[in-house]
């Protein structure tokens, strides 16, 4: 199954059809080029995601990543695939505040069983906060029985 462009709006649009850790990192879908392979999508930290300096906590900064590389591999193949993370390495750039930031994936190189992947977290302003490489494996999307 192959989704359009006004497909994968509504399915990323709607939080019901979102996955659960989507939902909870307040995921937003806001562009995306399936010929390009890039997807931007914002996140509305929860104030529970807090470090003790009142940033949002590295690991909650990580999933954000990777939800946005996970989300571009899916969509530049039109949701016919899923692909779960391998390998990722984040760097923290800037402390990551609990507001409204914008992610952007990009996949690399798109092979046979994995796929290559980056990502970029920043404010609304272009601030950059952490950047990410990742390495996931290819899998057909489960499609309900």
């Amino acid at each position: 199954m192959s989704l359009s462009d006004e497909e994968i709006h509504a399915l990323l649009g709607d939080p019901a059809q979102q996955p659960p850790s989507a939902r909870h990192l307040g995921f937003e879908l806001l562009a995306f080029s399936v010929a390009e392979a890039w997807a931007e999508v914002a996140f509305s930290p929860r104030p529970e995601f807090a470090n003790p300096a009142g940033h949002v906590q590295g690991g909650f900064v990580c999933a954000m990543l990777d939800d946005a590389m996970g989300f571009t591999a899916s969509i530049s193949q039109r949701f016919a695939i899923l692909v779960p993370t391998l390998q990722v390495c984040v760097s923290y750039l800037r402390p990551t505040p609990i507001s409204r930031v914008i992610a952007r994936g990009e996949v690399l190189r798109m092979g046979s069983a994995t796929a290559h992947l980056q990502g970029l977290l920043r404010l609304p302003d272009g601030t950059r906060l952490a950047t990410a490489t990742a390495t996931a494996a290819l899998r057909p999307f489960p499609r309900p029985a």
